[in-house]
């Protein structure tokens, strides 16, 4: 099985949201939600990124110890109701 990062999985919750719904009602306020925490999503796995300098699957070139070492759930509450991301979790992250 392929891992991929949790961005590209909510995309795909997303697509099938789209592909799947009748209630004109509900999907307006679950758009909201899951493209809200597509944003949130990506702009943390983004942060990771540049704090290690290097993206997903990438070999550490020097200067950071760092290493990505999954996902720690998080719920964010909104006026929508709960939002629900991932936090990337990152082991031994000083800077040499």
């Amino acid at each position: 099985m392929k891992r991929i990062p949790a961005s590209q999985k909510m995309r795909k919750e997303l697509e099938e949201l789209l592909n799947g719904r009748a209630d004109k009602r509900s999907l307006l306020s679950e758009l909201i939600k899951k493209g809200a925490a597509i944003i949130l999503q990506e702009l943390l796995e983004e942060e990771v990124t540049e704090f290690l300098g290097r993206g997903h699957y990438e070999r550490q070139k020097g200067g950071s110890t760092g290493y990505r070492n999954g996902y720690e759930p998080f719920k964010i509450k909104t006026a929508e109701g709960e939002i629900h991301v991932y936090k990337p979790q990152v082991r031994n992250g000083e800077k040499i």
